[in-house]
């Protein structure tokens, strides 16, 4: 099965879609994390990805992401279900993902938005901490560390990224209105959107989203 979990920065999309994944033993496209590893390569798609990245710091534009997301698929294959976040973040990519899913001859089955007010993204965002040395992700609200300001896993300082003081917050939130939100339209007239109130506890919100799978598990094709 393929799923794709959707939401603004901060509504929880990327925790929900690593426990989607634990829970079903899928496949994971983390879009951040393959592009990482893309413009690590020696290749003329390694060096243009980390031109834009690491150099230019822009986005990759939507036939890059498309090379980069094919090559992937061309990998892992998708008999064993993938969980798909980050990609796609527009009605562009959806387009294109889904012509690539149906070349491979499967088609998307749940889309999850995770709804969360503009108020709780921002408060989220701000008490979001990084790891700088293992990368682990904490959350001062949702997903504390054990001991205040150190990683679990490394004892390193942990930081707040420049992506999540407040003024940057609101710049992020503003461009998924204007990029990734007419998604959200496009998904729910295609009748694949699960609409889940991101704003309830990770456990909470994980639950709901297996109930609604067995569901349409069990519904008659």
């Amino acid at each position: 099965m393929i799923f794709l979990v959707l939401g603004a920065p901060g509504s929880g999309k990327g925790t929900q879609a690593k426990l989607l994944v634990k829970k079903l033993d899928y496949n994971y496209l983390e879009t951040g994390k393959v592009c990482r590893a893309m413009a690590k390569r020696n290749s003329p798609l390694g060096r243009k990805v980390n031109d834009l990245m690491h150099k230019k710091g822009v986005l990759v534009p939507d036939d890059i992401m498309e090379q980069i997301v094919k090559s992937w698929l061309d990998k892992v294959g998708v008999k064993k279900g993938i969980v798909f976040e980050g990609y796609p973040r527009n009605v562009t990519q959806h387009q294109i993902w889904k012509k690539m899913l149906t070349e491979k001859g499967v088609q998307p089955e749940l889309v999850f938005y995770l709804k969360v007010s503009h108020k709780v993204i921002v408060a989220r965002n701000s008490a979001r901490r990084i790891c700088p040395k293992c990368s682990y992700e904490y959350n001062l609200i949702t997903k504390p560390p054990k001991r205040e300001g150190f990683c679990d896993q490394c004892q390193a300082k942990l930081i707040l990224r420049q992506d999540d003081q407040p003024k940057v917050v609101e710049r992020r939130i503003k461009t998924f209105n204007q990029v990734t939100r007419p998604l959200v339209e496009v998904v729910k007239k295609d009748g694949l959107l699960e609409e889940v109130d991101g704003e309830r506890s990770i456990e909470a919100i994980h639950q709901d989203i297996m109930g609604r799978i067995k569901k349409y598990q069990a519904a008659p094709k």
